[in-house]
This record gives C-alpha cells, sequence and structure tokens, in this order.
C-alpha cells in the first residue's frame, strides 16, 4: 500500500548540517553545504583550454570517512534488498540523512551528495527501500567555475574527496543491489553558466574520472526542456543517460512530441533516457501583466513561470515516466507537496511505474 504524505521532521541526532538538496534542472541551487575543508590534489594536470571556467558554487567537503556510518554489513544488506518498478521521486527528498517527508509514494530522489554523510545516505535508503541518484559534484556552478568558465581541476577537486576504501566500497554495493541509480556529472551543461566551455568530449571525460574511482557506477547529467538540441553535431561515447527535464515552454504543452525528440536525440547520442518535470516553473507561463498564475498550480519561482496543476503532473508524469531509466521532479517544495491533489497526482505516477520492468541507467 502506498503510504500517505506525512510530514517527516529532521532529527537533531543526525543533523549532520543539513544539505536542502536539489541539483536543479531549473536555475542556481541554493544549497546549505556541510563545512567546508580543504580537498587534496589529485595530480592530474588541468587542460587550461577546455576546464578554465564555471559559473555557480557548491561548497564541498573534504572528509575522507562518513562519520556517521552504520555498523551493519553492506554485503550482508545488499545480499537481501531488491527493487522493482521504475524509481520515481522529486530533486531535494533529502534533508541532511533523513527525508523531509514521506518517502512514500516516492521510490528515490536525487539530492547533493558530500563525502562525510554518503555512507549514511545510502544506508538509509537501503533500509528505506528508497533508491538514490547521488549528485556528487552538485550544488551552485561558482564552486566548479573560474571567471566564469567551468574548471575542471575544482570539479576534481571535489570527486577526489570520494576517493576512501569506506566510500568505494558503500557506492559498489549500493550499485549492486540496486539501492544507487547513478551519479550526475553537471546540471544544465547547455546554459550560460558554465561559460561555454563545457563540450559532450569533456563530459565524457568527466564520466572517465569518476568511472576511474567508481567503476560500476553509472554517470549522467541534467539538461532542460531545450538540452536535446545542444552540440547536436557532438556524440557521447562514455556517459551512460542524460535526464531531460520538461516544462511547458519547451513545446507549448506537446509533451509527446518533446519526448520523441529526446528518445531520437539519445538514440544518436548513445545513452539511456531519463526523464524529469519542472513542477515549480514548468507550467503554463503567465504573461498577461499581474503575475498571478491564474487557472495554474500557482506563482512559480520567478516571473512569468507557473507551477504546474495536478492534472499536469499526472498527465504528463504518465506520458513520460515509463521511457526512461527513472524520473524525478523539479522540486521538493513543502507547499506544492502538502496539496493533496497533488499527493493523488504523485500517487498516480508511481502507481504505474511501479508496473515496469526495472531499467538500467547504463549506456544502451
Amino acid at each position: 500500500m502506498i503510504r500517505a504524505f506525512t510530514p517527516s521532521f529532521r532529527r537533531s541526532a543526525l543533523a549532520l548540517l543539513a544539505v536542502l538538496a536539489g541539483a536543479s534542472c531549473d536555475k542556481t541551487n541554493t544549497v546549505t553545504a556541510p563545512i567546508d575543508t580543504p580537498a587534496a590534489a589529485d595530480g592530474d594536470s588541468i587542460a587550461a583550454s577546455d576546464s578554465t571556467a564555471a559559473s555557480d558554487s557548491t561548497a564541498g567537503v573534504g572528509t575522507t570517512e562518513d562519520t556517521l556510518a552504520v555498523a551493519d554489513s553492506l554485503a550482508t544488506a545488499s545480499a537481501t534488498t531488491s527493487y522493482s518498478g521504475l524509481p520515481y521521486g522529486p530533486i531535494g527528498l533529502w534533508a541532511g540523512t533523513d527525508f523531509e517527508w514521506g518517502p512514500g509514494p516516492f521510490t528515490s530522489s536525487q539530492d547533493n551528495t558530500f563525502a562525510n554523510m554518503i555512507v549514511t545516505r545510502i544506508n538509509t535508503a537501503r533500509l528505506k527501500k528508497q533508491r538514490l541518484v547521488l549528485a556528487m559534484t552538485g550544488g551552485p556552478s561558482s564552486d566548479f567555475t573560474t571567471g566564469g568558465k567551468f574548471d575542471f581541476g575544482k570539479w576534481k577537486n571535489r570527486m577526489n574527496t570520494f576517493k576512501t576504501t569506506t566510500i568505494k566500497n558503500a557506492v559498489a554495493a549500493g550499485v549492486a543491489d540496486g539501492t544507487i541509480i547513478g551519479n550526475t556529472l553537471i546540471d544544465e551543461p547547455e546554459t550560460p553558466k558554465w561559460g561555454g566551455v563545457v563540450t559532450k568530449s569533456l563530459i565524457d571525460q568527466m564520466a572517465t574520472y569518476v568511472k576511474n574511482i567508481f567503476p560500476t557506477l553509472p554517470v549522467g547529467i541534467n539538461q532542460g526542456g531545450a538540452g536535446y538540441k545542444w552540440r547536436t553535431t557532438e556524440r557521447f561515447h562514455v556517459l551512460d543517460y542524460v535526464l531531460h527535464q520538461y516544462q511547458w515552454t519547451a513545446t507549448s504543452g506537446n509533451i509527446g512530441a518533446w519526448r520523441d525528440a529526446v528518445l531520437s536525440r539519445a538514440r544518436t547520442d548513445g545513452v539511456t533516457p531519463a526523464f524529469s518535470l519542472n513542477l515549480l516553473n514548468g507550467g503554463v507561463q503567465d504573461r498577461s501583466g499581474t503575475w498571478d498564475c491564474p487557472g495554474t498550480g500557482g506563482k512559480g519561482t520567478r516571473y512569468p513561470n507557473c507551477r504546474m496543476t495536478a492534472d499536469q503532473v499526472s498527465s504528463w508524469g504518465r506520458a513520460i515516466g515509463p521511457s526512461g531509466c527513472f524520473m524525478t521532479m523539479w522540486r521538493y517544495d513543502d507547499a506544492f507537496m502538502s496539496k493533496s491533489a497533488n499527493q493523488t497526482a504523485f500517487r498516480d505516477v508511481a502507481s504505474l511505474l511501479a508496473t515496469k520492468a526495472r531499467r538500467s541507467c547504463r549506456r544502451p
């Protein structure tokens, strides 16, 4: 039975300097990160050409061990854990090492992930039968930019904070038993916040770097509604999946046409598709004068955007969710999630995706 929505309070005993997560596929993330400590240099030379810029900032964590790692054997947990259906849930469902609420009817979430809490989060997710899309280098772009352009060296330094035996073993176990779906490398590389220097070749280099640390971990990127049109003369050769996020402006509500275009691009790029809905800014826009978004799900986070209606969440989610390896939504929001009509819509989508065969996010 699908659990009823009941708000979940953050547990002070596990309040690891809570990270209100969300690799935003819509705007620059605002993330409260754990205590920042210097990351060890990895010794790799940084190409000055493609990797000297970025335009957002995520406070990184240089801790080498998860101080809240539970004592249970990961191998034992992996042997007794099983999942079915396609994972589904909002970006930002986690608050540190616990959930904002629920987590039912959601079965997964994508959230910023830091080295000092990753093992605890994996174990908690496993116990709650929740699946994870990690974002080890998630957060504001300014943490990974220099002079307004993506800086590969800064990005590597964040990844290096995860290079411990404890974390490597925990991630390997999570991938093996299905608790971990994949890891997001970068959010919306097609947008100006990265300084125009990110290419599909560079993303493949990022994917290779992560796979050298976590050989079994699928890696992907997030893109906005028009992201499938980005650098169409280039192809991915290492990247596993691309998450595409829909909003009304992409095709004026014709989500079937958008889905088909995304699937075509995924085949051309040689990647597995995943899907998302922009709940808070993805409804019909209101440019009528007074920005009050009548007939929508409410005002978005910035003019002229409006929130999706419950009908859109349900019908659009059911239209695209079955075509990907997981489905998410931008983003967790107390007011949006608390509306009974929206809760019904979430359950509608969750019920459908629960009937679909589990699918890998690895390259096809």
